[in-house]
């Protein structure tokens, strides 16, 4: 049987390859059977993970040396191979556990870019976190958000409820958090926090936005 041309993504559960052109139709064209799917199952089926998509679309996007918060398992950094990743809970391949998202343990500038991937609705500080953010880049560095609208974060969160990492390993709820922000919601907290040129680069038929932003000098 022949190998994918990707071969990485299929190969290995912590890193996602940019897929073919092929394996792009073919995951648009399955997306309704996708959205009820776990990771395993869609790589089984030969076809991008829903969650996988931000990645995908971050990889696009990247610059120099990366910062990823929130990053969970860690995807985005391995499948990159340049950067950092921390969170605030200890999962599997996340480089550096810290207690806050806004008091971060590292240097003015040390960055080229940061990311938040799919987590900024589910960080309480967000402003502060993302004003942090500003300071561990460079001038002119790049910063990256992920993000769905609000009633549309509510519906996918309930209707992936089964898949999600945060219930199944962390046992909690998002009850407390914003299912999803808003592209004025966004623009607002990186304006506040010295961003412009601000972004916003729909993906999944537009379901869901990549945010990419420039440090202000």
């Amino acid at each position: 049987m022949a190998q994918p041309e990707d071969v990485s993504y299929y190969l290995s559960e912590q890193t996602v390859a940019v897929p073919s052109i092929g394996k792009r139709i073919a995951s648009r064209l399955l997306f309704p059977v996708l959205i009820f799917l776990s990771r395993e199952q869609s790589l089984r089926l030969g076809v991008t993970p829903i969650d996988d998509e931000r990645v995908i679309m971050a990889l696009r996007n990247v610059d120099g040396k990366v910062l990823d918060v929130g990053c969970g398992s860690n995807v985005f950094v391995r499948s990159y191979g340049n950067g950092t990743g921390v969170d605030v809970f200890p999962w599997g391949g996340v480089d550096q556990v810290v207690e806050d998202a806004a008091r971060l343990p590292f240097g003015d500038g040390t960055y080229d870019t940061v990311s938040f991937l799919a987590c900024l609705n589910h960080i309480p500080n967000r402003e502060k976190a993302v004003q942090e953010a500003a300071r561990v880049l460079r001038p002119k560095g790049k910063l990256l958000v992920t993000m769905i609208p609000p009633r549309l974060g509510a519906f996918i969160h309930w209707l992936r409820e089964r898949h999600d990492p945060d219930h199944k390993q962390r046992h909690i709820d998002h009850a407390d958090e914003l299912m999803g922000m808003s592209s004025k919601q966004i623009r607002t907290i990186l304006d506040q926090a010295g961003f412009d040129n601000v972004r916003r680069k729909p993906f999944v038929f537009g379901f869901n936005s990549l945010y990419v932003a420039t440090k202000r000098t």
